[in-house]
């Protein structure tokens, strides 16, 4: 592994720097594209996930495609 990345039991540990600060970041990827991220320093509430749920995955990154 590069990047001095760790792994352990299929969940994957990395910094993400943002200006002077580091984040401590834990995800767990699947091999279909499926991701899951923790970041416990933040205050990742509810309502931030339900607008991205709800609001910006179907219009950004889905585009408004039709279920199969």
């Amino acid at each position: 592994m590069s990047d001095g990345r760790t792994c352990g039991y299929a969940w994957w540990r990395h910094e993400l720097r943002v200006g002077d600060h580091v984040y401590s970041q834990y995800e767990a990827s699947g091999n279909g594209g499926q991701l899951v991220m923790v970041v416990p320093a933040l205050d990742l509430d509810v309502s931030i996930w339900r607008k991205f749920r709800e609001e910006l995955l179907p219009q950004f990154i889905m585009g408004g495609r039709e279920a199969p």
